[in-house]
């Protein structure tokens, strides 16, 4: 994309920047006395782009938000420097949806679906159910390829599913980043891939199950698989997350989670304001979807009469 352009493009960013939730407003969500008033605000904010919804349906909104922001995000990302892997992983997910789809027979997947990445999600349907995979990325091929074959042997467990596609889609991301060469895109998922293994690594040593995460161990971060051999607490304190040391060893998962959204905004965070960077369209992304997550956690905890002060342990350092 030439200079003008992105600068054009951070300059819708700017614009789009108005859409985001003030740190006030979600705390009076995560303080309202019910769901309906904690949506009144979403509303007021034209969250999901004002589009209107039936009673509570809160998950309608979210959805059209998403939508709004991968629409923008596809027509107005330079290409090349990387920016692509954002919607790679949306493909990723939504080819999880119809391969489970496809063998559970499921009448619907729409509920699963996440919005539009770089493939058009009716195009891969119809591929995947046609068992035909060649329009595919030869990435994706070879992992619905295995799928079909572990299948094919008596393997029908949904978490070989998800292990295969989550392996195939963080190998795609990281072989794009290579040819892109963009460093803050590639700090941003080696960050990501490192903590989601250090969460598995705690889910699955609570309940004893080593061998576990050692088949679903992603590489491509900055923490090899050995590093995960024996407590890796102690470890983490003396490595570049050190910051996530006491929450794990206090095992409060709330706060290791909070500091690893906060840890993938700061990223960008920093450049914001760099109009020839790629640094406002990421930044800006990436905090969109934060911000998704951290609402529909609101209007989960608000649905079920949680605690209000249980919430407010849940919220993030905004963008805004």
């Amino acid at each position: 994309m030439a200079n003008n352009s992105l600068v054009y493009s951070n300059a819708r960013v700017k614009a789009m920047e108005n859409s985001f939730l003030t740190n006030e407003k979600i705390v009076r969500m995560a303080y309202s006395d019910s769901l309906e008033e904690g949506i009144k605000i979403l509303q007021e904010n034209s969250y999901g782009g004002g589009v209107v919804i039936e009673g509570n349906d809160y998950e309608s909104l979210l959805q059209a938000e998403d939508k709004r922001i991968s629409e923008f995000m596809l027509d107005a990302m330079p290409k090349g420097v990387g920016m692509e892997s954002f919607l790679i992983k949306n493909d990723y997910h939504n080819l999880k949806a119809i391969v489970k789809g496809k063998y559970m027979r499921l009448d619907s997947i729409d509920f699963m679906l996440m919005p539009k990445g770089m493939i058009d999600i009716a195009e891969m349907r119809e591929k995947v159910l046609s068992d035909d995979y060649s329009a595919l990325s030869p990435t994706m091929s070879k992992a619905i390829e295995d799928i079909d074959f572990a299948r094919a042997n008596g393997n029908t467990s949904p978490r070989f599913i998800d292990v295969t596609l989550d392996k195939a889609c963080y190998n795609e991301i990281m072989a794009t980043l290579a040819k892109a060469k963009n460093s803050a895109i590639k700090t941003y998922w080696q960050t990501n891939i490192d903590l989601s293994n250090v969460s598995a690594y705690m889910r699955c040593k609570k309940i004893d199950a080593f061998d576990v995460f050692k088949e679903s161990f992603i590489e491509g971060g900055l923490l090899e698989r050995r590093f995960f051999d024996g407590d890796i607490v102690e470890k983490l304190a003396y490595s570049e997350y050190s910051k996530f040391a006491e929450a794990l060893r206090e095992g409060d998962m709330v706060a290791f989670e909070r500091q690893w959204d906060n840890a993938l905004i700061n990223i960008f965070k920093e450049k914001r304001n760099d109009i020839f960077s790629i640094a406002p369209i990421a930044g800006f992304y990436v905090a969109k979807k934060i911000e998704i997550k951290i609402v529909r956690m609101i209007c989960i905890l608000l649905k079920n009469d949680v605690d209000k002060e249980i919430i407010k342990a849940r919220l993030r350092e905004l963008y805004a």
